[in-house]
């Protein structure tokens, strides 16, 4: 699958089939997590893959009683490092860059689970310390994301999303552009896609015909 379009077509996944997910693809999904970036490439992280049952409910329940995560046959949970990024850049490093990094961590876990044909949810609201003595996480170490991954039970649909012209600025803030598409060459695509819609359309037309 190409990134832009796996990019399009992830969702939040919150209904999941009652189907193991192949160890090969919960590699995949892992390896891509190592290979996100890092401040100063320190890769503060540390993931806790669970997939036993009695795991998830916990997690569940720690994640404000969200039950619906617990039918998801795979939970990884991002755990950062504040002090090890602090070592390098201070108190920046512990509350900012560490966020930072295992956010870049989870993108790439979704994305990998969406290449793979998988549904995911990015799951940020939970109890710390439930969490940390459901899992055994130490002082040292602070959650950061819980990810549900499995076999989608569901197709949700793309929610609204601003436009690009309503979140762009160019050269500075606050300045805006109104016809963006015509800025970065969109015109072109655009009018390529009309005609090949036109095409198929005739070509639907004259078949009708026959």
């Amino acid at each position: 699958m190409e990134t832009l379009d796996c990019i399009t077509l992830r969702r939040s996944v919150r209904k999941y089939k009652d189907v193991p997910v192949e160890f090969e693809k919960i590699g995949n999904i892992l390896n891509a997590a190592r290979l996100a970036p890092s401040a100063g490439n320190v890769q503060d992280w540390r993931f806790i893959l669970v997939t036993k049952e009695d795991a998830r409910k916990k997690i569940a329940e720690a994640c404000l009683h969200q039950l619906w995560m617990q039918d998801a046959p795979v939970h990884i949970v991002a755990v950062g490092h504040p002090k090890k990024v602090g070592t390098f850049y201070g108190e920046r490093g512990e509350k900012v860059y560490c966020k930072h990094n295992c956010g870049a961590a989870v993108e790439n876990i979704l994305l990998a689970a969406t290449a793979q044909g998988l549904g995911s949810c990015w799951v940020g609201a939970f109890e710390e310390a439930m969490l940390r003595k459901a899992l055994n996480i130490p002082a040292d170490a602070a959650p950061q994301a819980v990810i549900t991954i499995g076999y989608a039970k569901e197709k949700p649909r793309m929610p609204r999303k601003f436009k690009l012209e309503n979140i762009t600025f160019i050269e500075q803030y606050g300045n805006r552009i109104k016809d963006i598409s015509a800025y970065f060459g969109y015109y072109s695509e655009h009018v390529q896609r009309a005609l090949k819609k036109g095409k198929e359309m005739f070509k639907k037309v004259l078949e009708k015909k026959k």
